[in-house]
């Protein structure tokens, strides 16, 4: 298998190149795209605000080739989650990823629609699911229904996270952090019942520290499963709402190129 240095220098089936940072086209608007310093592998990868671009993640992967249909430069940045929302309520910055439909950021901004005017799933980024981790023998259960075994211990989730409202609906005490390595850790000191995270980005927590979360297991089947958007500015989309639309609905071209294809194939062995 080819490494992505080597398939981009081949020329390898993608527009125009897979690694390096976002093409640049003079006299076309930029785009401020923010997304958070947790990794959530594969689609956004490495911890903090650095961007690694010879593998940066194939959220950022899709975008870049958005920018490249549209020629529209982005120009990404990595803040913290709430900080993100916080810059897309002011309009610093005009997009965020990823984004599960919770009706109360609409009045931070704005997801594609349908002409019926619900979220359109078409034009998702893609879809993801929140599990619940425990302790291994520890008492909780999770049947695809209910939560049991909590015996008044709270449940941790990351504040910000749509999933803390899927737990008040379950009506399942929350304990909010402020951040998914803090949740868990505090899980595997026993400080709290159960984690509710999302898989991939809890996953490759316990994966960098195997002897700290020795003890954490996931529960099956998933909590929830979401389609995730690229949610936009309010300020963007009154300023440009042809540009805006065309965004999102490149998304689902980019994301069903045989380019795109290739690029997942390779995240997936690690290319």
């Amino acid at each position: 298998m080819l490494g992505f240095a080597a398939l981009a220098a081949a020329g390898f089936g993608a527009s125009p190149a897979l690694a390096g940072p976002p093409a640049v086209f003079e006299g076309r608007p930029t785009l401020v795209i923010v997304y958070e310093t947790t990794p959530n592998p594969p689609r956004h990868l490495g911890v903090g605000t650095a961007i690694d671009w010879d593998r940066p993640g194939l959220t950022v992967e899709l975008l870049k080739r958005v920018g490249e249909r549209l020629q529209v430069n982005l120009a990404f940045k990595r803040v913290p989650w709430k900080r993100g929302l916080l810059m897309l309520e002011t309009g610093e910055a005009d997009g965020i990823f990823h984004s599960s439909y919770v009706a109360e950021r609409e009045s931070i901004g704005v997801y594609p629609k349908t002409a019926a005017g619900r979220p359109d799933q078409g034009r998702a980024l893609f879809s993801q699911s929140y599990s619940l981790f425990v302790t291994r023998g520890s008492t909780v259960t999770w049947d695809g229904t209910a939560i049991g075994g909590l015996a008044g211990r709270p449940v941790g989730a990351t504040a910000g996270y749509s999933v803390i409202a899927d737990m008040e609906r379950l009506g399942v005490p929350v304990e909010p952090g402020r951040a998914p390595e803090l949740n868990l850790a505090k899980l595997a000191q026993g400080r709290l019942a159960a984690c509710a995270e999302l898989e991939n980005l809890a996953g490759e927590i316990i994966r960098r520290d195997p002897v700290q979360y020795a003890s954490v297991v996931k529960l099956e089947p998933p909590l929830v499963t979401k389609p995730y958007y690229l949610m936009l500015s309010r300020q963007f989309l009154m300023r440009d709402p042809g540009l805006a639309n065309a965004v999102w609905s490149a998304i689902p071209e980019v994301r069903a190129s045989r380019g795109f294809r290739e690029l997942e194939t390779l995240y997936a062995d690690g290319g």
